[in-house]
C-alpha cells in the first residue's frame, strides 16, 4: 500500500515538537527561585519529621486550709 504524499507533514512534526519542548521563564532558572525551593522543602520536611515533644507532667498543688 501505498501512502498518500504529505507535503505539510515536516512542517506539521516541527510544529508539534516545539510545543512539546518545556517552556521555563529565566526565573525558574534562576539561582535564587532554586535556593528557594530546596530551603522550602527541607522546612516542610523538618516540620514533618519533627517528634512530638514529650508531655510534660504537671502536679497541682492544692492549698489546704
Amino acid at each position: 500500500m501505498t501512502s498518500l504524499p504529505d507535503s505539510a507533514g515536516n512542517n506539521r512534526r516541527a510544529w508539534l515538537l516545539s510545543l512539546q519542548t518545556p517552556i521555563q521563564s529565566d526565573f525558574e532558572k534562576s539561582l535564587a527561585f532554586r535556593l528557594t525551593v530546596i530551603v522550602a522543602v527541607f522546612v516542610i520536611g523538618i516540620n514533618v519529621l519533627e517528634l512530638a515533644p514529650a508531655p510534660v507532667v504537671t502536679h497541682a498543688a492544692h492549698a489546704t486550709v
